[in-house]
């Protein structure tokens, strides 16, 4: 995302902003709605009697990020359509931006990070609090180790990072996160009815097998 989105910026009207410095829009809007999300909207979504549970934040920072990419798809489009250079704005002999503010930028770069305050942050917190006692490094790094997957992924995608197929990249990775997310709903969603059940579990505090070959007993 960062590496196409940059280049994406370097064939817009830039109006003195570097092109590197719009990326910042994700990691601001990280740090000032994470905890306005956590302190304010979600208690404010419970008060209102709607269960916005960690499963169906997931789900929506899955719709979040296809839409994010969706809206990348359109901005390139029109600098193909645009732009002098045709669909080849980012060659060296282009010269002539296309007539979009780089500023639009900011509509994929806030609901990506919306996206990852939803389903990022809120995996964490899952994998995290949702473990035994005694597993959560477990549990945790088998949650990161899914990010190798991912980049797997984008080591795939790299013959579409470049002109003129950059709209099929961003709607190709659009169309993964919704199909993605759906998937994730489908196989996960019986566990949204059991949220209330799994929080009220009581902690465990079996250790496993200690040097004595003696193991602790279980609370549950």
């Amino acid at each position: 995302m960062t590496n196409n989105l940059t280049s994406q910026a370097a064939t817009m009207e830039l109006h003195g902003v570097p092109n590197d410095i719009i990326m910042n829009l994700n990691p601001v809007t990280l740090i000032i709605f994470i905890p306005i999300m956590d302190q304010v909207v979600y208690p404010g979504i419970q008060r209102l009697g709607v269960q916005f549970t960690p499963l169906k934040r997931m789900y929506a920072g899955y719709m979040l990020a296809a839409i994010s990419m969706v809206s990348a798809a359109v901005i390139q489009h029109y600098i193909y359509q645009t732009g002098k250079c045709g669909k080849y704005p980012g060659e060296k002999s282009c010269k002539t931006p296309a007539p979009i503010n780089v500023w639009v930028q900011a509509v994929p770069y806030v609901l990506i990070a919306f996206s990852e305050i939803f389903t990022s942050i809120t995996g964490y917190e899952y994998a995290f609090t949702k473990a035994p006692k005694n597993m959560k490094s477990l549990v945790q790094s088998i949650y990161l180790f899914m990010h190798a997957f991912s980049s797997a992924i984008q080591q795939g995608l790299t013959p579409l990072s470049t002109d003129p197929l950059l709209v099929w990249n961003y709607g190709f990775v659009a169309v993964l996160s919704f199909i993605g997310g759906n998937l994730f709903w489908i196989t996960h969603h019986k566990l949204d009815k059991e949220e209330d059940e799994l929080n009220s579990l009581e902690a465990s505090s079996y250790l496993g097998r200690g040097p004595r070959g003696q193991s602790e007993k279980t609370d549950v």
